[in-house]
């Protein structure tokens, strides 16, 4: 991992890994996500499907992926991140992988509300009310949060990437 610590100029293409600058850790957490966003809809496309990975770094820059074993439910995956922040003292992570979403159907939509006060969960609704989506989470320890999700389509053998939508200034879950 020491090339992807190295200072340099942080600029990075479409297939290299971006740099990262101690100074800047807040930039390069960002381009880091952005650069993971890209890799994992790449991958999805050329594998049909993209296993959940951690992505754990330090002040100084990128210390370990981390394969999520297969079914691990996601309240594990966020007990475990926090874990690794308060023991190991994180500066941030990035998680990507596939995941099940609801979109909010209009301003009173009960659902949500159930979803939002944790009545019930994603994975409890039908199938025809929640939506197959490639997902990606990043947090940082200065309060840095975008979301990235891509619909999944699928239809008989064959699978794309629909329509995506990125939200910067989630409220933080690891780092609070």
């Amino acid at each position: 991992m020491a090339d992807m610590e190295k200072e340099n100029d942080n600029s990075h293409s479409a297939t290299s890994r971006p740099l990262w600058i101690p100074s800047a850790k807040s930039a390069s957490i960002r381009k880091w996500a952005d650069y993971l966003h890209k890799e994992a809809k790449r991958v999805f496309l050329k594998d049909l499907g993209h296993a959940h990975i951690l992505f754990l770094f330090k002040d100084e820059g990128p210390v370990s992926i981390t394969p999520v074993p297969p079914k691990t439910d996601h309240a594990q995956i966020t007990q475990a991140i926090r874990q690794a922040v308060r023991e190991s003292g994180l500066y941030g992570a990035i998680h990507v992988g596939e995941a099940w979403t609801y979109f909010l159907k209009d301003k009173k939509d009960h659902t949500a509300f159930q979803l939002l006060d944790g009545e019930m969960r994603v994975s409890d609704l039908k199938d025809g009310d929640k939506t197959e989506c490639l997902y990606l989470r990043m947090e940082s320890r200065d309060g840095d949060c975008v979301v990235c999700i891509d619909r999944i389509r699928r239809d008989g053998e064959a699978v794309s990437l629909g329509e995506g939508r990125t939200v910067d200034g989630e409220d933080p879950v690891w780092f609070r």
